[in-house]
């Protein structure tokens, strides 16, 4: 089976973008997209962020339009986890650096953050990529009744 999926490598991180599924205890499994951000150091954790198809499909839509006009768009999750509220901010940005511009995605859970400065054809790229996947993840596994 072929799973879909696209890495974006920087020089000393990445993200890593595909399919997800959510599986609940007593409910039905559902499509998601997962964003794996990750340095390049030996040893270094990595920091997950997953998406509905709803917002894979916004970040698609954010992502162009940092593109076009500049500036940054963030995505912010909060869950409860072990030790309290957990909030994780992804964020997609144009830069300009020395009358270059650039852009990139960063992701940042408490005092963690990883960011990945791309091209601006990648940055694009994961856009689309994550369009398509938005609507490729947008299923529910159907409930099987007793004796299927």
């Amino acid at each position: 089976m072929r799973i879909p999926q696209t890495t974006i490598y920087a020089k000393s991180a990445g993200v890593e973008i595909a399919p997800h599924e959510k599986r609940g205890t007593g409910r039905p499994a559902e499509g998601r997209i997962a964003l794996r951000f990750f340095r390049m150091e030996s040893g270094a954790s990595s920091i997950r962020f997953v998406a509905e198809p709803a917002e894979a499909f916004e970040l698609y839509r954010k992502i162009h339009k940092v593109f076009r006009e500049g500036g940054k768009e963030t995505l912010t999750h909060r869950f409860d986890g072990s030790e309290g509220e957990v909030s994780t901010r992804l964020t997609i940005e144009r830069y300009d650096r020395g009358g270059r511009p650039g852009f990139a995605f960063a992701v940042q859970r408490g005092e963690e953050d990883v960011n990945v400065p791309v091209s601006g054809e990648r940055f694009l790229y994961a856009g689309e990529f994550l369009r398509h996947l938005s609507l490729a993840q947008a299923w529910i596994e159907p409930e099987r009744s007793v004796g299927e």
